[in-house]
């Protein structure tokens, strides 16, 4: 069975759990991407690179806004696809303090309404997703609990 294969079949388990998100993890250049999108081809599910959603009306919000509307927001841009699942790449780009999101809030928001399938470019740790910066000091670390994760070797 190929990883595209053993991908989808995650997926579809999620159909009926309470929070339908799925954190693919793995190290840079270990193919999530590649997956995501020969998965996404074969059953036309959305792939959406996160920049999109730094739209304009999230930006004119004053920084102390962001975090309690970003679900709102975010929300509506996915609500706009037409699939059953959307695939979410460079979520790093939600990282940036200046946004001031808190990225595992924001998956569990929208992980009710919509199944999410996450490439995480870091790695997940004793119940923690994690991700570091290029100096190799933590930046960012996430309580994993409900979440589904599979990993790119």
């Amino acid at each position: 069975m190929s990883h595209v294969e053993d991908f989808v079949k995650e997926i579809d388990a999620l159909k009926n759990a309470e929070q339908k998100i799925l954190i693919v993890t793995g190290k840079p250049g270990s193919g999530k991407s590649e997956i995501f999108r020969e998965a996404a081809a074969k059953k036309a599910w959305d792939y959406v690179d996160c920049r999109l959603f730094i739209t304009e009306e999230f930006l004119e919000l004053m920084p102390a806004a962001r975090k309690d509307k970003a679900a709102e927001i975010f929300g509506e841009i996915l609500a706009g696809y037409e699939t059953e699942v959307v695939l979410l790449d460079r979520v790093q780009t939600l990282f940036v303090p200046v946004f001031q999101i808190n990225v595992g809030d924001l998956l569990q928001k929208l992980g009710k309404r919509f199944t999410l399938v996450v490439a995480w470019p870091g790695y997940y740790e004793d119940g923690f997703l994690c991700y570091d910066k290029f100096d190799g000091t933590e930046s960012i670390r996430i309580n994993a609990d409900g979440l589904k994760i599979w990993n790119v070797e």
